[in-house]
């Protein structure tokens, strides 16, 4: 049993410390030596748990796509709690962090879209037409716009942070989004 939780363990911090490096670098910058440096592990024990390093990938990948559905389900049914719900999950969880990371740079060399990027599109129209008839915002903007621009601010907060792990941008994108909140709001709202 003993041998089963140290196990477990090493595999966790095999994941975490990948995640932490992709987050930084990408896949194609992540090097196992790293990976194993953070994590104060041998490589033996690396390869005792994945194979490479695109299985560490693979992994981390598809325990984002889980989490990403459950976030897109759970953070709010305002286009400001989905925003800073997601900036705050991608500040606080580097596997989420590292996850978003890899699909993003997968589809930019596959040259599609993020498949996380869809749902969220489809998710924040669904959250503007609804804003606009409740008339929260001006029926005047169009949604495909308001939509690029809120994908464009969460991923683009987290780009700038990708080398630094800063914390906080979920005040940022607060910020941000209230101060643009004044320009698409709808008259008297």
């Amino acid at each position: 049993m003993v041998k089963q939780d140290r196990a477990r363990r090493t595999h966790e911090l095999l994941l975490d410390s990948a995640a932490a490096e992709f987050v930084r670098h990408g896949f194609a910058g992540t090097n196992l030596s790293d990976v194993v440096a953070r994590a104060r592990l041998t490589k033996g024990a690396l390869y005792g748990h994945f194979a490479s390093k695109a299985e560490l990938a693979e992994e981390l990948t598809r325990w984002f796509e889980e989490a990403w559905r459950t976030v897109l389900a759970s953070v709010g049914n305002s286009l400001r709690e989905l925003t800073v719900g997601l900036a705050r999950r991608i500040d606080d969880d580097v596997r989420f962090a590292a996850g978003l990371r890899l699909a993003t740079d997968a589809a930019r060399t596959d040259r599609r879209e993020p498949a996380p990027l869809g749902e969220l599109r489809a998710r924040l129209h669904a959250l503007v037409v609804d804003a606009q008839r409740e008339g929260r915002i001006d029926a005047g903007h169009r949604p495909e716009v308001l939509v690029r621009f809120v994908v464009a601010l969460v991923m683009g907060m987290h780009s700038t942070r990708w080398s630094t792990r800063q914390e906080g941008s979920d005040n940022e994108v607060l910020e941000v989004w209230d101060l643009v909140l004044g320009a698409v709001a709808a008259p008297g709202s």
